[in-house]
Protein backbone atom coordinates (compact mmCIF):
# COMPACT_ATOMS: atom_id res chain seq x y z
CA UNK A 1 0.00 0.00 0.00
CA UNK A 2 1.23 3.50 -0.82
CA UNK A 3 1.92 5.86 2.07
CA UNK A 4 3.18 9.41 2.39
CA UNK A 5 5.50 10.93 4.95
CA UNK A 6 6.06 14.66 5.30
CA UNK A 7 9.72 15.53 4.92
CA UNK A 8 9.33 17.81 7.95
CA UNK A 9 8.80 14.80 10.20
CA UNK A 10 12.17 13.43 9.12
CA UNK A 11 14.32 16.57 9.36
CA UNK A 12 16.52 16.43 12.44
CA UNK A 13 15.69 12.81 13.33
CA UNK A 14 17.83 9.68 13.24
CA UNK A 15 16.00 8.71 10.01
CA UNK A 16 17.22 11.81 8.16
CA UNK A 17 20.46 10.26 6.85
CA UNK A 18 18.68 7.12 5.61
CA UNK A 19 16.10 9.26 3.81
CA UNK A 20 18.81 11.50 2.31
CA UNK A 21 20.44 8.37 0.88
CA UNK A 22 17.08 7.27 -0.56
CA UNK A 23 16.56 10.75 -2.03
CA UNK A 24 19.99 10.57 -3.67
CA UNK A 25 18.84 7.35 -5.40
CA UNK A 26 15.71 9.08 -6.74
CA UNK A 27 15.82 9.50 -10.51
CA UNK A 28 13.12 11.29 -12.50
CA UNK A 29 12.60 11.98 -16.21
CA UNK A 30 12.03 15.64 -15.34
CA UNK A 31 15.46 16.72 -14.11
CA UNK A 32 14.05 19.94 -12.58
CA UNK A 33 11.75 17.83 -10.38
CA UNK A 34 14.67 15.57 -9.43
CA UNK A 35 16.90 18.59 -8.71
CA UNK A 36 14.31 20.13 -6.41
CA UNK A 37 14.01 17.00 -4.28
CA UNK A 38 17.76 16.48 -4.04
CA UNK A 39 18.85 20.11 -3.62
CA UNK A 40 16.02 22.32 -2.39
CA UNK A 41 13.31 20.32 -0.61
CA UNK A 42 15.04 20.21 2.79
CA UNK A 43 15.82 23.93 2.74
CA UNK A 44 12.29 24.85 1.64
CA UNK A 45 10.95 22.65 4.45
CA UNK A 46 13.19 24.24 7.09
CA UNK A 47 12.21 27.75 5.96
CA UNK A 48 8.46 26.91 5.87
CA UNK A 49 8.30 27.76 2.17
CA UNK A 50 6.63 24.47 1.21
CA UNK A 51 5.84 20.97 2.38
CA UNK A 52 7.22 17.94 0.59
CA UNK A 53 5.63 14.52 0.93
CA UNK A 54 7.60 11.36 0.15
CA UNK A 55 5.66 8.43 -1.32
CA UNK A 56 6.75 4.89 -0.53
CA UNK A 57 5.41 1.35 -0.24
CA UNK A 58 4.77 0.86 3.47
CA UNK A 59 5.11 -2.96 3.27
CA UNK A 60 8.49 -2.66 1.56
CA UNK A 61 9.47 0.01 4.09
CA UNK A 62 8.77 -2.39 6.96
CA UNK A 63 11.07 -4.90 5.21
CA UNK A 64 13.87 -2.31 5.16
CA UNK A 65 13.38 -0.90 1.64
CA UNK A 66 13.48 2.89 2.11
CA UNK A 67 13.07 3.60 -1.62
CA UNK A 68 11.17 6.73 -2.55
CA UNK A 69 8.70 5.90 -5.29
CA UNK A 70 7.45 9.45 -5.85
CA UNK A 71 6.97 12.78 -4.13
CA UNK A 72 4.96 15.96 -4.27
CA UNK A 73 5.42 19.44 -2.84
CA UNK A 74 2.63 21.76 -1.74
CA UNK A 75 2.70 25.44 -0.91
CA UNK A 76 0.74 28.64 -1.29
CA UNK A 77 1.01 31.09 -4.13
CA UNK A 78 -0.37 34.48 -4.99
CA UNK A 79 -2.15 33.97 -8.30
CA UNK A 80 -2.39 37.15 -10.36
CA UNK A 81 -5.18 37.06 -12.94
CA UNK A 82 -4.33 38.08 -16.49
CA UNK A 83 -6.71 40.45 -18.29
CA UNK A 84 -8.02 37.67 -20.55
CA UNK A 85 -9.59 35.72 -17.65
CA UNK A 86 -13.37 36.02 -17.60
CA UNK A 87 -15.05 37.77 -14.69
CA UNK A 88 -17.13 34.64 -14.07
CA UNK A 89 -13.99 32.49 -13.75
CA UNK A 90 -12.41 35.02 -11.39
CA UNK A 91 -15.53 35.00 -9.22
CA UNK A 92 -15.60 31.20 -9.23
CA UNK A 93 -11.98 30.98 -8.10
CA UNK A 94 -12.26 33.79 -5.54
CA UNK A 95 -15.66 32.78 -4.22
CA UNK A 96 -16.91 36.36 -3.76
CA UNK A 97 -15.83 38.96 -6.24
CA UNK A 98 -15.26 39.13 -9.95
CA UNK A 99 -13.23 42.32 -9.51
CA UNK A 100 -10.20 40.94 -7.62
CA UNK A 101 -6.84 41.04 -9.35
CA UNK A 102 -5.49 37.94 -7.62
CA UNK A 103 -6.02 35.32 -4.92
CA UNK A 104 -4.00 33.18 -2.53
CA UNK A 105 -4.18 29.63 -3.81
CA UNK A 106 -2.81 26.18 -2.96
CA UNK A 107 -0.01 25.18 -5.31
CA UNK A 108 1.25 21.80 -6.37
CA UNK A 109 4.83 22.95 -6.81
CA UNK A 110 6.41 19.60 -7.64
CA UNK A 111 5.03 16.22 -8.62
CA UNK A 112 7.32 13.42 -9.71
CA UNK A 113 7.84 9.68 -9.86
CA UNK A 114 11.08 7.73 -9.66
CA UNK A 115 12.07 6.25 -13.01
CA UNK A 116 13.16 3.12 -11.15
CA UNK A 117 9.76 2.69 -9.48
CA UNK A 118 7.31 3.83 -12.18
CA UNK A 119 5.59 0.45 -12.32
CA UNK A 120 4.92 0.65 -8.58
CA UNK A 121 2.96 3.92 -8.61
CA UNK A 122 0.77 5.36 -11.33
CA UNK A 123 0.42 9.05 -12.04
CA UNK A 124 -3.25 8.75 -11.08
CA UNK A 125 -2.29 7.21 -7.71
CA UNK A 126 0.23 9.99 -7.10
CA UNK A 127 -2.34 12.67 -7.94
CA UNK A 128 -4.88 11.04 -5.61
CA UNK A 129 -2.36 11.09 -2.73
CA UNK A 130 -1.60 14.74 -3.47
CA UNK A 131 -5.26 15.72 -3.69
CA UNK A 132 -5.98 13.89 -0.43
CA UNK A 133 -3.51 16.20 1.33
CA UNK A 134 -5.08 19.20 -0.37
CA UNK A 135 -8.54 18.13 0.82
CA UNK A 136 -7.12 18.06 4.36
CA UNK A 137 -5.76 21.59 3.89
CA UNK A 138 -9.11 22.68 2.47
CA UNK A 139 -10.90 21.26 5.51
CA UNK A 140 -8.57 23.12 7.89
CA UNK A 141 -8.27 26.53 6.24
CA UNK A 142 -10.63 26.70 3.26
CA UNK A 143 -9.70 27.57 -0.28
CA UNK A 144 -11.54 26.74 -3.44
CA UNK A 145 -8.96 25.80 -6.07
CA UNK A 146 -5.53 24.29 -6.47
CA UNK A 147 -3.01 25.57 -9.02
CA UNK A 148 -0.16 23.90 -10.82
CA UNK A 149 2.26 25.24 -13.38
CA UNK A 150 3.75 23.15 -16.15
CA UNK A 151 5.54 23.32 -19.44
CA UNK A 152 3.40 23.17 -22.57
CA UNK A 153 4.12 19.52 -23.37
CA UNK A 154 1.12 17.61 -24.74
CA UNK A 155 1.68 14.49 -22.62
CA UNK A 156 1.94 16.52 -19.41
CA UNK A 157 -1.03 18.77 -20.20
CA UNK A 158 -3.12 15.72 -21.14
CA UNK A 159 -2.22 14.04 -17.84
CA UNK A 160 -3.36 17.04 -15.84
CA UNK A 161 -6.52 17.48 -17.90
CA UNK A 162 -7.32 13.79 -17.33
CA UNK A 163 -7.01 14.57 -13.60
CA UNK A 164 -9.60 17.37 -13.76
CA UNK A 165 -7.27 20.35 -14.18
CA UNK A 166 -8.18 23.01 -16.71
CA UNK A 167 -6.03 25.60 -18.42
CA UNK A 168 -6.38 29.05 -16.83
CA UNK A 169 -3.61 31.21 -18.29
CA UNK A 170 0.08 31.47 -19.10
CA UNK A 171 2.24 32.80 -16.27
CA UNK A 172 3.72 36.08 -17.44
CA UNK A 173 7.00 35.61 -15.57
CA UNK A 174 8.09 32.18 -16.87
CA UNK A 175 5.57 31.28 -19.62
CA UNK A 176 4.46 28.10 -17.81
CA UNK A 177 0.86 27.06 -18.26
CA UNK A 178 -1.20 27.67 -15.15
CA UNK A 179 -3.87 25.02 -14.63
CA UNK A 180 -6.49 24.91 -11.88
CA UNK A 181 -8.78 22.36 -10.31
CA UNK A 182 -11.59 22.89 -7.87
CA UNK A 183 -10.87 21.30 -4.51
Amino acid sequence: MLSTTPLGEIVGTEREQIVIEAINEFSCKDKDVEFFLKNKAFEFEKRDKSRTYLVYDDEAFLDGDVSIMAYFTLSLKSLEFRDAISKNKIKDIDGFSKEVKGVAIALIGQLGKSENKTKNVSGKDLMELCMHKLYQVHTLIGGRYVLLECREIDKIVDFYQNNNFEFLQVDKSDNYLQMVRKI
